[in-house]
């Protein structure tokens, strides 16, 4: 546990990856869009006027998966552009000392010559169709940074995570991402005791996930350790296929019995986007990470508790 005596503003605090931060550093302000829409400037303002932190970790985003960043493109682009430039602009105003801001590993181009992907291939190539609006507002973010960085000294910079999952994740039909919806779709088909559980797409796409607590400590870590002001990708080595997540899924929940049916008829999303760690680890060191079975298992949990006692 760390302190920080609210020293710390943390956006998106209620978030995934802010209620994973809240265990390590209680003391910080973690808020979210209840306390502040920070698409709009005259809030975003108010809120650095009542704190005036003297580091902020900017994790506040409209994150969805792929049916709802295909379906909302102009709403996903118009909000988070909004919030990453206010956030950034009043930073600098007033004098946050340390900025870490969050990219996303969609920014990256749709297809690469060489995997992992490397921080020095971000501009290669396009996006992925499936969520093109939403990743060039990040590509747009590590722009701003870098210019506030060149233009105004600020000690900002970015990390551009894998995929992430564990608890305090969305689990709604509407706007889950992979693996909470499937955890949901296992517990559901146990319940009611289906035999055969149906996913999206072919099964084959490479993705790598890492548990939102493990991206927590990393964040700190790299709050206090990185000196440079480059980007940083965060992500495991381990690169398995959406059928290998579902499979290992199974075991953790115990529905082994299970089987799994692909439909390949529907959007697979990009086939592959690992990415390179070989940069955090010569800032942070080795670093052990839950694995995907531990990981998924205490998810899990806090989902029966939590989520699905709640409905």
């Amino acid at each position: 546990m760390i302190k920080y005596k609210q020293e710390l503003l943390v956006t998106g605090g209620t978030g995934l990856v802010g209620n994973a931060l809240k265990k390590l550093c209680p003391d910080a302000i973690f808020l979210n869009s209840k306390n502040y829409d920070l698409s709009k400037e005259d809030q975003v303002q108010a809120m650095f006027e009542k704190f005036t932190p003297k580091k902020v970790i900017h994790l506040a985003a409209r994150v969805g998966g792929i049916l709802d960043n295909m379906n909302h493109q102009a709403d996903f682009f118009d909000q988070n552009i909004l919030m990453n430039a206010y956030v950034l602009q009043y930073a600098r105003k007033f004098q946050v000392e340390r900025l870490i801001a969050f990219g996303s590993n969609c920014a990256y181009p749709d297809v690469v010559d060489n995997y992992p992907m490397q921080e020095e291939q971000l501009y290669a190539g396009p996006p992925a169709i499936t969520n093109f609006s939403y990743a060039m507002t990040k590509r747009a973010l590590l722009t701003q940074i870098q210019a506030y960085r060149t233009q105004h000294n600020c000690d900002f910079f970015a990390i551009i995570p894998c995929s992430l999952y564990g608890p305090n994740d969305k689990f709604s039909e509407k706007n889950s991402h992979f693996i909470p919806a499937l955890i949901k779709k296992i517990h559901t088909a146990k319940l009611r005791g289906d035999k055969v559980i149906k996913l999206m797409g072919s099964g084959k796409p490479l993705r790598q996930y890492l548990y939102s607590e493990d991206l927590a400590r990393i964040i700190l870590l790299l709050l206090e350790k990185h000196k440079d002001g480059d980007f940083i990708n965060v992500a495991p080595k381990e690169n398995i296929s959406i059928k290998e997540i579902a499979q290992i899924a199974l075991r953790a929940i115990e529905a082994e019995d299970l089987e799994i049916e692909f439909d390949p008829m529907s959007l697979d999303g990009q086939f592959r986007k690992d990415l390179s760690a070989d940069k955090l680890l010569g800032i942070i060191g080795d670093f052990k990470a839950t694995s995907l079975e531990d990981g998924i298992r205490k998810t899990y949990q806090w989902y029966f508790k939590n989520a699905y006692a709640q409905n």
